[in-house]
């Protein structure tokens, strides 16, 4: 067991308070004593000079998609590099557990876009069974994982495009209450994506009881992000009124040049429903572009009966020419992405093989004038060719409202990043870029704040009071970085680049990253929340 000293830190500890200096001893996981020691009589098997260094709890990450390249790559170096010790998964109702083996080849292809699909074989029944398998694989971060609404709803009526039945809404709440048993720390749905989508009210609001009764959160991708952004929030927040569920926006933003400068209004939904006693709050990544997959463009209805059935209507002319038609005048309800960024601000950045790949980097309006066609039928071809497997990065946020948004209190981190072809650099250099540019450069937080949205706030959200925070006796997840140096090294055409200016990342006590380079420990732990 390894007894630690690091000397001379200015220790931010996440509450929010001043930072200050002192000594932080720690001891196997634990952290044993903060303060001030000299002399030194204990033996330590490791001292590390901090001097100059800040000292903070390790970066939970509130959106993570991750889970499926853990198993492949456990070390999550885009996690590790930029100081991020937990991760939360199951994200956008898009989780991969439970997946029962009738449907699993189905639900791969829908989710793969998103998640990845290493070649691994799946299928966990039950969120115990996925758990035990992260367990069996190592890892380098502590994962808590999230109830996936698609997943549910994929089990019990498959992708069909209509309300859930009483018996059905019951089988879901079955298999809810069965995953808390299991671990999960709430429930996630994402209401753009099938087939989350087809949901209503009914079955959202029986879902939210069994995550109040399990004292979980409410994750939620709001159905429109856009013009309608305001009465999606107001959804989740009038069932949370109804149930007592805490709701989670998940990535808040408003999305649309038409809508920049409207995050304000946005705001002050969270500041009434706090004082209503809600228990609100939201993660958000701090850039202006968001990331999915490029199926996404295509109207929901298309979607109905699954992959197969999505890509039978896209290879039908008739089809083809109603979606072009809808993707460039919209649908009402419909949060029309390609419209709200541009042509030339949807960005391919994920494509696994083929002629295509050449395209990763390329805007969807210079890909069309290249081939000489519309860019609806460059969505069309690239998702027929690639078996819908293409994500995208969407310019259609106004950094003001980014800047904004990252000022309140109910806000803490969220990745949100994927990690395919050349990925959004959300996945590497989300906190470098809270570091650099919100605090150090443009002084939107104080880097107390800054730590606080990033560790002690997403830990009391999930219930870890022995995490987030440094104190004695907390877990010993740690950060000592270089704060004059934080950089983001990362770009949308070169993304994947770890951030400068970490220099320590502890996990669970155990280097993941010492004097900068990674260890490759799996010092992680898989966890589970206990129900309420």
């Amino acid at each position: 067991m390894e007894n630690m000293l690091i000397r001379n830190a200015t220790v931010v500890d996440g509450t929010g308070r001043p930072g200050f200096v002192a000594d932080v001893v720690v001891t196997g996981q634990y952290i044993a004593e903060i303060g001030t020691r000299t002399p030194f009589s204990d033996v330590f098997t490791k001292i590390i000079d901090a001097d100059g260094l800040t000292l903070s709890p390790g970066f939970i990450d509130m959106h993570s998609h991750s889970d499926l390249m853990q198993m492949v790559k456990p070390e999550a170096s885009a996690k590790i590099s930029q100081g991020i010790t937990t991760e939360l998964f199951g994200q956008d109702g898009l989780g991969v557990a439970p997946v029962l083996p009738s449907g699993v080849s189905e639900y791969r292809q829908h989710v793969a876009g998103l998640l990845g699909d290493p070649d691994i074989p799946w299928e966990w029944p039950r969120l115990s069974d996925y758990l035990g398998a992260l367990e069996d694989a190592g890892t380098a971060t502590n994962i808590a994982t999230l109830i996936s609404h698609g997943s549910l709803r994929h089990a019990v009526l498959g992708m069909e495009e209509r309300s859930a039945r009483a018996n059905e809404i019951a089988e879901m709440c079955n298999l809810a209450e069965q995953a808390y048993t299991d671990g999960a720390f709430g429930f996630s749905t994402g209401l753009i994506y099938p087939p989350c989508v087809f949901a209503d009210h009914k079955e959202l609001t029986e879902l939210a009881k069994v995550t109040t009764a399990a004292g979980g959160i409410y994750v939620v991708h709001v159905r429109n992000e856009r013009g309608e952004v305001k009465e999606s929030i107001q959804e989740i927040f009038s069932i949370a009124r109804e149930t007592g569920v805490a709701p989670h926006i998940s990535h808040l933003k408003v999305i649309g040049k038409e809508n920049w400068g409207t995050a304000s209004s946005i705001l002050t939904l969270f500041d009434k429903a706090k004082r209503e006693n809600l228990n609100v709050a939201f993660d958000q990544y701090p850039y202006p572009a968001g990331s999915t997959m490029l199926s996404i463009l295509i109207p929901p209805y298309a979607h109905a009966g699954g992959p197969d059935a999505l890509l039978t209507r896209l290879r039908d002319p008739e089809m083809r020419q109603r979606f072009a038609q809808e993707m460039e005048a919209g649908i009402e309800g419909w949060e029309n992405i390609a419209s709200a960024a541009g042509w030339d601000r949807v960005l391919i950045t994920g494509i696994e093989t083929g002629v295509n790949k050449k395209w990763e980097g390329h805007s969807l309006a210079e890909i069309a004038m290249a081939k000489n066609i519309t860019p609806q039928e460059v969505v069309f071809e690239l998702l027929i060719d690639e078996k819908l497997q293409v994500s995208m990065v969407n310019f259609s946020i106004s950094e003001e409202d980014v800047a904004l948004i990252i000022k309140h209190p109910c806000g803490m981190l969220g990745t949100d990043g994927l990690l395919l072809g050349k990925p959004h650099p959300r996945a590497f250099g989300s906190t470098a870029r809270i570091l650099q540019k919100y605090v150090r450069d443009e002084q939107v937080l104080t880097l107390e704040e800054a730590i606080s949205r990033m560790t002690w706030r997403p830990a009391k959200r999930l219930g870890l009071s022995d995490r987030g925070v440094i104190k004695a006796g907390a877990i010993a997840d740690i950060n000592l970085f270089d704060f004059s140096q934080i950089a983001e090294r990362g770009t949308y055409s070169d993304p994947c680049k770890s951030p400068a200016g970490f220099e320590y990342v502890f996990v669970n006590g155990m280097a993941a990253l010492d004097q900068g380079v990674e260890t490759g420990a799996l010092s992680g732990q898989v966890l589970r929340k206990k129900s309420a």
